[in-house]
């Protein structure tokens, strides 16, 4: 009975301890005033279009009360809302310390694609489908698309990110397609670009192997890269790559070289 007492109490005080150090944090936390802010950047291998530093700046410029205000006065909330708001980020977290730091975590999100569109605009289309504005800054070597990829208006975009207003289909289309390349370690390897015809046709750039290769529309999208695959794989000691200058791949169950 004695041990059930004792234990009770240490329990009961052990309780009480945790709940005064809770208050006791939020009380100086409260007290506190805004010393700096410190950005974490979480790449997990992943290239950041963004820096740090290029965040920091950007709160600053648009919170410029920030620095030196009471804690109690900070609008986490706005604050990750604005961070967020960056489509180049995939996740904004942010927290208070005691001792004046605001800590904000963020997450680069994954370039899949740069596009080129038909004014000339170039932008990224990121993961989960997400247009993503290019850097002043930073740049990554990733996959092209250009040709006749219709041009969004500022406006647009925003209700695009809002989801307002569907991705125009093409952009759906080449988004899958990039994706289901950089799946496969050789295809990612041999496609540099793909061209948009005016038909909404797609073309191919490989980096070795024929000028062109014609992938039709963006549709059996899994056999054609399997076809091409092997085809390259399988083929490479029996063709004269210097003798032909596109593959199509368009139809179903053939590939059709042409000759230069």
């Amino acid at each position: 009975m004695m041990k059930k007492i004792v234990n009770r109490v240490l329990w009961i005080s052990s309780l009480l301890i945790v709940l005064v150090l809770l208050i006791w944090t939020n009380i100086e936390q409260a007290n506190s005033h805004c010393s700096d802010i410190k950005v974490q950047m979480t790449s997990g291998g992943e290239a950041s279009l963004v820096s740090p530093d290029a965040i920091r700046s950007d709160i600053l410029e648009n919170m410029p009360a920030l620095i030196g205000q009471s804690f109690k006065n900070v609008a986490l909330e706005d604050l990750e809302k604005h961070v967020s708001a960056n489509t180049q980020l995939s996740e904004v977290k942010t927290y208070l310390n005691l001792n004046g730091l605001i800590n904000i975590k963020v997450s680069p999100r994954k370039a899949i694609l740069r596009l080129y569109d038909d004014r000339g605009e170039n932008l990224y289309l990121g993961s989960e489908k997400v247009l993503m504005n290019p850097s002043l800054t930073q740049s990554k070597r990733i996959m092209v698309a250009n040709g006749h990829i219709p041009h969004l208006m500022p406006a647009e975009k925003i209700q695009v990110l809002n989801k307002e207003k569907d991705l125009p289909e093409i952009y759906s289309q080449l988004y899958v397609l990039a994706e289901k390349i950089h799946e496969d370690a050789f295809l990612d390897a041999l496609i540099d670009q793909i061209y948009v015809t005016k038909h909404q046709e797609l073309i191919l750039t490989p980096k070795v192997g024929v000028r062109k290769i014609f992938f039709g529309k963006a549709k059996n999208i899994d056999e054609k890269l399997f076809n091409l695959k092997a085809f390259y794989l399988h083929g490479k000691s029996k063709i004269d790559w210097q003798k032909y200058s596109s593959i199509n791949i368009k139809y179903r169950n053939q590939i059709v070289c042409s000759k230069k």
